[in-house]
């Protein structure tokens, strides 16, 4: 299936009006989540990261400080450092993305040339109902059917403007805003939309640019 880049603009479209909404959202191009732990508080972090106690509680502001839930560290390291590689800056500070769907790495349709025109994802077949896991933490920016030939659709956006499609599914636990952590399971494989069986349509983007996925894995044929 391909992803019509107008489409996903509309989907980006949202980012705007929910980074209005998200003042810890500011910092999503330069940052990333992290879950605390028993003993962990804003000083603990701030030392961890090399980051200024102010920015934590200015990034965290209302947000309740507390063993196990996520907080966002903005940084100035990584994707910021200046080498255009997307892939492998993103990779070199925030590590591979978890598999989307754990129990099954057949790949029906890989990135890039099919049937005359480009497929802008991966394809993953799996049976109907299996899980699938967010690839990295992030924040919900849509969750819903309303885009033709898709489904029920996921997207999550990433640090560095990095963002991830899930396609197709039989049902979404997600819902807009929410924050979500790798590994997290956020769906179950469909064949909602427009499709010939159940699988995961799967993509990356930095910021509208679709991106080869398997770039960001590991990935055996």
């Amino acid at each position: 299936m391909k992803v019509f880049s107008k489409r996903f603009l509309f989907i980006l479209g949202l980012v705007l009006n929910l980074l209005s909404q998200l003042s810890s959202c500011s910092g999503l191009k330069s940052g990333k989540y992290v879950q605390l732990k028993n003993g962990d508080s804003l000083a603990s972090v701030a030392e961890t990261y090399q980051v200024p106690k102010w920015k934590l509680e200015m990034a965290n502001k209302g947000r309740k400080i507390a063993s196990g839930q996520w907080i966002f560290v903005p940084l100035s390291r990584g994707l910021l450092s200046g080498t255009n590689n997307i892939t492998s800056d993103y990779i070199s500070y925030n590590g591979e993305f978890a598999w989307p769907v754990p129990s099954s790495q057949r790949v029906t349709s890989k990135f890039g040339k099919r049937w005359g025109r480009n497929h802008e994802g991966i394809d993953i077949a799996a049976r109907v109902g299996t899980s699938i896991v967010a690839v990295d933490d992030g924040v919900v920016i849509y969750s819903g059917n309303d885009l033709s030939g898709y489904g029920n659709l996921t997207v999550l956006s990433h640090a560095g403007g990095v963002f991830t499609v899930y396609a197709h599914a039989k049902k979404n636990f997600t819902q807009k805003v929410q924050r979500v952590h790798k590994g997290q399971v956020i769906a179950q494989v469909g064949m909602t939309g427009r499709t010939t069986g159940p699988h995961l349509h799967f993509e990356v983007r930095h910021d509208s640019k679709a991106i080869d996925p398997l770039d960001f894995m590991a990935y055996e044929e």
